[in-house]
């Protein structure tokens, strides 16, 4: 049974050379976006209802619209802005300096599923600039879809990972790596059990977690718990100086999984030069040789834990409390002679192969 009704619209056509302009001078975009985004535009821009007939929701505040509210994709985003508003009223800061448009002095970034491309490409900038002069979104991460064990995410019918479920069973930093590693960032995904465990295992255990491990546990052993003495090694200073600059940018461009895959090039010639060099070896020939190779480790193993706070936060700072390291920087840090290395313990546990069966009995029973 139709009704009539009144809504608030939201002149979205009015904009339509703004934000042409707009996204003709865009950068950084993901071709996802780009696409999307010029499809709407080509075909010319609709005023959008900016209210809803419902129950629950935001209200809108004008006398007689009070049974109504505001549509989700007009509020939500525009909670940016507001939420900025309600923190700078909390701390005594200052909104203005993310929000004025000052150029090259804020870049923002905005990170989202491809089916929120429109709201925040399209409406958004336009509702920021019916604001006034505000800064608009520079970056536009839209991400692909994930899928489980090849099949769409369904709550209603329970095919879902569940976050705290999953917390509770494996490392956050687990869980971190390979949403990254394996995510959609440029085409669909799929979360399946036996890549995600076979992921720690492999990548995390085997050549992160083991190269840490095996050079401070050695030193522990061989040198009293203190980091041997040692020239730097040029070669491995040039390689992270390098590593800095690539994987920062990178992460600049919103190309996290390349930026993840250049720093475990990294770890892995780590694992190939302490491999080559056999500390342990070198130890009983000559202590000062074998102190070198254990001293150009550690100073690899402190830089990582800058490199790969981004990504495994919680594995960085037992690396920070294992050597004593500040806060983490962007840029090469030495670790001294004859620190002591302290509360060593492993980064990752092993997780057993015939969880992957469990989880999936698991899911299809809940299912």
């Amino acid at each position: 049974m139709e009704r009539p009704t009144e809504h608030y619209y939201f002149a979205l056509s009015k904009f339509q050379e703004e934000l042409e302009q707009y996204v003709d001078a865009s950068q950084g975009w993901r071709d996802n976006a780009i696409q999307l985004t010029r499809r709407y535009l080509s075909e010319g821009l609709q005023d959008r209802a900016a209210t809803r007939d419902l129950s629950w929701g935001v209200d809108v505040p004008v006398a007689g619209f009070e049974a109504k509210k505001v549509y989700v994709w007009i509020e939500a985003v525009s909670g940016y802005l507001s939420a900025s508003k309600q923190w700078a009223g909390q701390t005594g800061g200052s909104w203005e300096s993310f929000w004025q448009d000052n150029g090259e002095e804020v870049r923002s970034y905005y990170v989202h599923g491809k089916d929120n491309i429109p709201f925040h490409t399209l409406i958004w900038p336009a509702l920021l600039k019916g604001i006034g002069e505000l800064h608009l979104p520079d970056r536009i991460i839209s991400g692909e879809y994930l899928t489980l064990e090849g099949e769409k995410f369904s709550t209603s019918r329970n095919w879902a990972v569940w976050v705290p479920d999953l917390l509770s069973q494996y490392d956050p930093d687990s869980i971190r790596y390979f949403l990254i590693a394996n995510g959609p960032e440029k085409r669909d995904a799929d979360f399946s059990w036996r890549e995600f465990i076979y992921s720690h295992n492999g990548e995390l255990l085997g050549a992160f977690g083991n190269f840490v491990n095996r050079t401070l546990s050695f030193i522990n052993k061989s040198f009293d718990g203190r980091v041997p003495e040692g020239d730097r090694n040029k070669e491995w200073e040039k390689e992270l100086t390098q590593l800095y600059v690539d994987a920062g940018t990178l992460i600049e461009e919103g190309h996290l999984k390349a930026a993840l895959e250049r720093i475990f090039t990294t770890v892995r010639a780590a694992n190939k030069f302490i491999d080559e060099q056999k500390p342990w070896s070198q130890y009983k020939e000559s202590h000062e040789a074998s102190g070198q190779t254990l001293n150009t480790c550690v100073q690899i193993i402190a830089n990582l834990a800058n490199l790969l706070e981004p990504f495994v936060p919680f594995a960085c700072e037992k690396i920070r409390g294992f050597l004593a390291i500040g806060k983490p920087s962007w840029e090469v840090i030495q670790v001294a002679a004859n620190q002591p290395i302290t509360n060593l313990q492993l980064l990752f546990e092993r997780v057993d192969v015939d969880r992957i069966e469990e989880e999936m009995e698991r899911l299809k029973a809940n299912s």
